[in-house]
C-alpha cells in the first residue's frame, strides 16, 4: 500500500472515530461515570489513601467471602453405555450364543451356512 492510499485510510479511520467520540460524550451514563471517579478520588484525597491501598483492601475482604475457585471445572464427559448383548439361539441346533456383535466365531459360522437375515432373526436382547 502507498503511503499516500495509509494516509487516506488513517483519515476516514480518525473521521469515524470523532464522531463514535462525540456521541460517547453525550451519553448520560459516561457522565455518571466521570462524576463517580471525580467522588471516588476526593474521597481518597480526603482520607489520605491511594487507589492500590483501597483495591488492597477490598482484595483482602473478598478472598474470605469467595468460596467458589476462580477456575471453573471442565464439563463432564457423557457416559456412554457399553453395547447390548444379543442372545443368539439357533433353532435347528438348540445351541445358545451371547455376543455384543456379529464378529463371534460360532456367529460367523451360522452366518455363511444361514445367511445373516435368518441369524439375526435368532437374536433376542435380554436386559
Amino acid at each position: 500500500m502507498s503511503r499516500l492510499a495509509e494516509f487516506r485510510a488513517l483519515e476516514r479511520l480518525l473521521a469515524v472515530k470523532k464522531s463514535e467520540l462525540s456521541f460517547i460524550k453525550i451519553d448520560p451514563r459516561l457522565k455518571r461515570e466521570f462524576e463517580f471517579e471525580s467522588k471516588l478520588y476526593d474521597l481518597l484525597a480526603e482520607y489520605q489513601f491511594d487507589l492500590s491501598t483501597v483495591l488492597a483492601i477490598c482484595e483482602s475482604e473478598n478472598k474470605g467471602k469467595n468460596t467458589q475457585p476462580s477456575w471453573s471445572p471442565l464439563p463432564t464427559l457423557p457416559h456412554f453405555r457399553s453395547r447390548q448383548s444379543k442372545y443368539y439361539v439357533n433353532p435347528y441346533t438348540g445351541e445358545k450364543v451371547e455376543a455384543k456383535s456379529t464378529l463371534h466365531k460360532t456367529l460367523q459360522m451360522w452366518i455363511q451356512q444361514y445367511g445373516r437375515a435368518e441369524v439375526e432373526r435368532w437374536a433376542t436382547v435380554w436386559f
